[in-house]
């Protein structure tokens, strides 16, 4: 059980990063040409718009919880495979550009370049990148409804519709068994995503802190 300070710490990270993951599969289902998210009210940044009250207290207190899932007519979708594999990629696209985002903020923040140093405002930063990380390790798992399946459902073979059945019947015991038991390790997954976002976040790292420190502080 975190304690209170890490459950505050967490909050900045747990909200930007449902936001943002729901408002990205918004975006990109409504430029595919499917507006059913913006008539729900999905094509925005609220975290009102997105969090599931329930999902959002999970993942704080226990390290799994979920959004309110951005409903896409797949129908609408121009053309439809395209736009199906874009829409699910979106969200965890969106999660790796923030954890790299917070990478480099807690960067600044540790070496004391944002105006004001405090070990609090650096865990925090730490922390969102990790969380945005989480998302996007997870979300790419091959389970319905997480995201990966419905990338992962048109690499399947014709005549797999049974196989498909079963995995949208068995899924949420199976997401409960990994979370409960940790019977399938997933850190080699996080780790990927974080030397990732790490290899994409050194070189901005560097060319910001070259900038001069008056600039940074403006």
């Amino acid at each position: 059980m975190p304690s209170l300070q890490e459950i505050v710490m967490a909050v900045p990270g747990v909200v930007i990063g449902f936001a943002f993951h729901e408002f990205a599969h918004a975006l990109v289902a409504t430029w595919f040409g499917d507006d059913t998210p913006r008539l729900q009210g999905r094509l925005t940044l609220n975290p009102l718009a997105h969090l599931d009250p329930i999902g959002t207290v999970l993942l704080l207190l226990a390290g799994f919880g979920w959004a309110k899932p951005v409903m896409v007519n797949p129908n609408r979708l121009h053309p439809r495979v395209v736009g199906e594999i874009a829409v699910s990629l979106a969200g965890v696209t969106m999660n790796f550009l923030l954890a790299v985002l917070f990478l480099l903020l807690y960067t600044l923040a540790d070496l004391g370049l944002l105006g004001w140093y405090h070990p609090v405002l650096s865990e925090t930063f730490w922390i969102a990148m990790t969380m945005n990380i989480f998302l996007v390790g997870f979300n790419l798992l091959p389970l319905p409804p997480l995201d990966g399946f419905r990338v992962a459902v048109h690499l399947l073979p014709r005549g797999s519709e049974r196989l498909i059945d079963n995995l949208y019947r068995f899924s949420p015991l199976v997401l409960t068994v990994l979370f409960v038991t940790d019977i399938l390790d997933l850190s080699p997954v996080y780790n990927a995503v974080y030397r990732a976002v790490v290899w994409v976040a050194t070189p901005l790292a560097k060319l910001i802190t070259a900038l001069p420190v008056g600039l940074l502080n403006m």
